[in-house]
Order: structure tokens, then C-alpha cells, then sequence
């Protein structure tokens, strides 16, 4: 190794804290792409949407919709920059979990780098794909002023052909219901329990990994960027019962705040359930899933089921505690769950 790489790997690596926030926002604004212009009356637009579906909500779901202290419409690149914090508790999550690992002699423990590289390509990616957190299952901790991303609004216009007023609708009434679900005291919590056990078995090669840093920013963001190469940086032969919850995880939550936003606004969206952003599958940051419309719609047939079969109340009573939420198994075996669940209770 040249002595200009040994400082650089250094100087990269050796940043303070447990997570390295430096290399996280590099990685997450490169992603983002250059600044967009905002169109002001669809944030306006957008703004008196949100109110109208925190209304609409309040009686349509057993928890307390917390009016968002301000509505604002962004680009990708101040998404980035705003939300990043926000999801320090995932980082953290990871570089618990990977603490110990280690590049070779003389260099420190790559867990802060890490967590950086995973939060820092998670958020860049989706500030490109995504209208607003609540498609990814993410939660923003603590949730702040509600985001919207424009461009993504206008990405999932453009696909489905749908009036821009309704998508607005739609991305204000399921960020609303995303919001008011992970208001729920354990959510998160138990969220960043399932990524650190996850990563926990998602190592990265460590030659891969060194020859990724030995190119420039630039070509290392874009490499972050790509499934493709994330999946050939990664050895998870262990992690895939792991990602089996953590994507059971998603699907519940994801499906079930699709379920709230439908009950307030439905009848003002007929066709909700087909919105959605345009790419079908999206790969988190560095190995980590993130929600789909596959797996949302996953997620919503599973509780309309539950409600169907056995009243709003036992689907409501899914959130209090981990140990009622279904596994990947049950989701497709509602009977399965209650057998485990409902009549335990009993």
C-alpha cells in the first residue's frame, strides 16, 4: 500500500464518533444529484394537503396525529441535508454491529465507516427515487417538519398519468399515517434492533472494500450507488433469515399506514392503491431492503385480512409489542398469526 493511500484510508476512517457523518453526507448529497427548482404554488398546494389529510386522519387511526410543525417541499439534495441526522439511529444500530471489524494492522475499526457508508447511500438513494420518507419505511427520528420531495412527486406523475393534485394528496396522506404509526414509544426502537442484527451478519469483503477507498470520491459514491456492486462488496450467506424480519418489519408497517391513509382519504383517491414511485424494486444502502410497492401492497392485504377476519381492534392491537407482529411466514397465513397471537391471548 502507497503511503498516499495508507493516509487517505487513515484520514477517512479515523473520524470521531461512532458513526462517520463525514463520509455519510458525502456519499448521500453525490447520490442526490445537483439542486432542483421548486415550483411555489405546488408547495403551497402541498402545504394545505398535508393539513387536509392530518384532518381527514385523526379519526382513522388509533394514535394521535401530531399536526407536522411545518409542511415543506424540497429537492432531493435538501432532503438529504435536512433528514440526515434523523436517521443517526440506524447508523448507530450499524456501527454497533460492526464495530469490531477491522481493514488490517495499523487501521482503525471500520464500524463508524461503515454505518456512514450505509445511512450515506440509503438516504442519497432515496432522495432520487422517492416522494417523501414513508415509501422507504424509514422513519425520521424525531419527525420534524414533514418533507416532501418535489421532483419525486413529479417522477411519480409522469409514471402513472394521475393529476398532480391526487399524488400530492396521496404523498401527504401516507407520510401523515407513517408519521402518527412510529409515534408508537417501541417502533423505532425494535426497528433499529432488526438492522443491527442484520448487519451484523452483513460484512463487507475487506479487499473489496479497500479497493472501492482506493478510488476516487466520485467513482467510490457511484459504486455505493449501484446494487450491483454493493451486492458483490457484501458477504451474507448468514444474514438472510435477518433480512426475512427486517423486510416481515416493513411490510407490516408499510402496509398498515397505507391501510390508515386509505381509510382518510379513499374516497377522495380511488385508484391509491395504485401509487406509487416508478421503480418497482429499490435496493437500500449498502444491503440494507427498504420498502417496495410490492411489499406495501403486501403489507395491506395482510391487515385488511386480519380486520376482516377478526375486527379493527385485533389489527389495531398489532402495535402493542413486537411479539404481535407477524413473521415473514405469517404474513402470508393471517390464521397462522392469530393461532399464535390472538388465541395465546385468550
Amino acid at each position: 500500500m502507497s503511503d498516499d493511500l495508507f493516509s487517505r484510508l487513515f484520514e477517512l476512517f479515523n473520524q470521531p464518533g461512532p458513526v462517520n457523518w463525514k463520509l455519510a453526507g458525502e456519499v448521500a448529497r453525490h447520490l442526490a444529484g445537483e439542486s432542483e427548482a421548486i415550483d411555489p404554488w405546488a408547495a403551497e398546494e402541498q402545504r394545505e394537503l398535508v393539513r387536509l389529510a392530518e384532518y381527514r386522519l385523526e379519526g382513522e387511526t388509533p394514535f394521535a396525529v401530531q399536526p407536522a410543525s411545518e409542511v415543506l417541499m424540497i429537492d432531493g439534495h435538501q432532503w438529504v441535508d435536512r433528514v440526515l441526522p434523523g436517521f443517526g439511529y440506524l447508523a448507530e444500530a450499524i456501527a454497533e454491529a460492526s464495530g469490531g471489524l477491522q481493514l488490517g494492522p495499523g487501521i482503525p475499526g471500520i464500524g463508524p465507516t461503515i454505518a456512514g457508508m450505509q445511512v450515506g447511500s440509503l438516504i442519497g438513494g432515496l432522495s432520487r427515487q422517492f416522494p417523501a420518507g414513508f415509501e422507504s419505511g424509514y422513519p425520521v427520528e424525531p419527525p420534524g417538519p414533514l418533507l416532501v420531495i418535489g421532483p419525486g412527486v413529479d417522477r411519480v406523475v409522469a409514471a402513472t398519468g394521475a393529476a398532480a393534485r391526487d399524488i400530492r394528496l396521496w404523498v401527504a396522506a401516507e407520510e401523515v399515517a407513517h408519521r402518527a404509526l412510529f409515534g408508537v414509544p417501541w417502533l423505532t426502537e425494535h426497528l433499529a434492533r432488526l438492522v443491527s442484527a442484520y448487519s451484523m451478519h452483513l460484512l463487507p469483503d475487506p479487499e473489496k472494500l479497500m479497493k472501492m477507498f482506493s478510488e476516487d470520491t466520485d467513482r467510490m459514491a457511484a459504486s455505493l450507488g449501484d446494487p450491483k456492486s454493493l451486492d458483490d462488496l457484501l458477504e451474507n450467506e448468514e444474514s438472510a433469515p435477518h433480512r426475512l424480519a427486517l423486510e416481515a418489519f416493513l411490510t407490516v408497517s408499510s402496509g398498515y399506514s397505507h391501510l390508515l391513509a386509505k381509510r382518510a382519504v379513499g374516497t377522495l383517491l380511488p385508484d391509491i392503491d395504485t401509487y406509487g414511485s416508478p421503480l418497482p424494486e429499490t435496493a437500500g444502502g449498502l444491503g440494507l431492503p427498504v420498502s417496495n410497492h410490492e411489499m406495501i401492497v403486501a403489507g395491506a392485504s395482510f391487515c385488511s385480512d386480519i380486520e376482516r377476519r377478526y375486527g379493527r381492534e385485533a389489527l389495531d392491537d398489532l402495535w402493542h409489542g413486537p411479539e404481535r407482529l407477524p413473521t415473514a411466514e405469517e404474513l402470508a397465513d393471517p390464521v397462522g398469526w392469530a393461532a399464535r397471537v390472538l388465541l395465546d391471548g385468550m
